[in-house]
Parts: structure tokens; C-alpha cells; sequence
């Protein structure tokens, strides 16, 4: 998360807490007895918030690991997307955030591309392109 981000999630927590505090001063009629709630209650708002995106994270890179997807090293087997894929489930929808964040697409474009699956022929035509570009030139 970028610092502009983190600057706007915290001016938007320090004005949560303040409408907080107002609110708990009609309860409570004393400000430092407000002031303090409303910061308690906001800090177990925002642990309770990262604490959720932490877990969240955790559970994506342990669904990732099942299908033999290491994403630190940032590579990616086509296979193991495809398996992921046709899953189906919450693995399916990984396979297609995968696809979306690195080919930059939408999310029915990422299916158009896992549902089109390449023929034999097609195939074969991309090993023979692959191997004319492996071929050194004869002189």
C-alpha cells in the first residue's frame, strides 16, 4: 500500500473516531470518557480490519500452494492455472485474479482465455514456431 493510501485510510479513521466521540457524548455527557471510547471502539475496528485482510492473504497463498503455485518466485505454470481453473470454486475465482492482475484484463476476458483450450493442431503449430526460432540459419 502506497503512502497516499495509508495517509487517506487514516484521516478517514481519525474522522470516524471523532463523529464516534460526539455521538458518545450525548450517552455519556463527559468528553475525555467519549474520547476514549471512541478510540478503543476504533481501535478494535482497524485491528479487527487488518487482522481480517492478514487471514485473508494467509488462506489465498495456502490455496495457491495446493496447486504447486510458488508466487515468490513470480512464475507461474500455465498447467497448474488451468488445473486451479477447472477446480472450480474458490479456486477458480484465484485462477482468475491471477490472470486479471498479470495480463492486465477483465474478468471475462481471463475466463475466454482458460475456457479456450488449444487443439492439437494448434499446438503443434506453436512448437514448429518455437523451433524455427531455436534454429540457427545455415550459411
Amino acid at each position: 500500500m502506497d503512502n497516499k493510501t495509508k495517509l487517506r485510510l487514516g484521516g478517514l479513521a481519525v474522522l470516524a473516531t471523532a463523529v464516534l466521540s460526539l455521538i458518545f457524548v450525548l450517552f455519556t455527557d463527559s468528553w475525555p470518557v467519549a474520547i476514549l471510547l471512541a478510540v478503543a471502539v476504533m481501535a478494535g475496528v482497524i485491528g479487527g480490519m487488518i487482522w481480517t485482510t492478514r487471514r485473508q492473504q494467509r488462506q489465498f497463498l495456502e490455496r495457491l500452494k495446493k496447486f504447486d503455485i510458488d508466487p515468490e518466485k513470480g512464475r507461474v505454470n500455465e498447467a497448474n492455472l488451468r488445473r486451479m481453473y477447472h477446480t472450480g470454486g474458490q479456486a477458480q475465482k484465484d485462477a482468475v485474479t491471477i490472470i486479471c492482475l498479470s495480463q492486465k484484463c477483465s474478468v471475462e476476458e481471463a475466463h475466454a482465455m482458460m475456457k479456450n483450450r488449444p487443439t492439437r493442431q494448434q499446438m503443434n503449430q506453436m512448437a514448429q514456431q518455437q523451433m524455427k526460432g531455436q534454429r540457427r540459419p545455415h550459411r
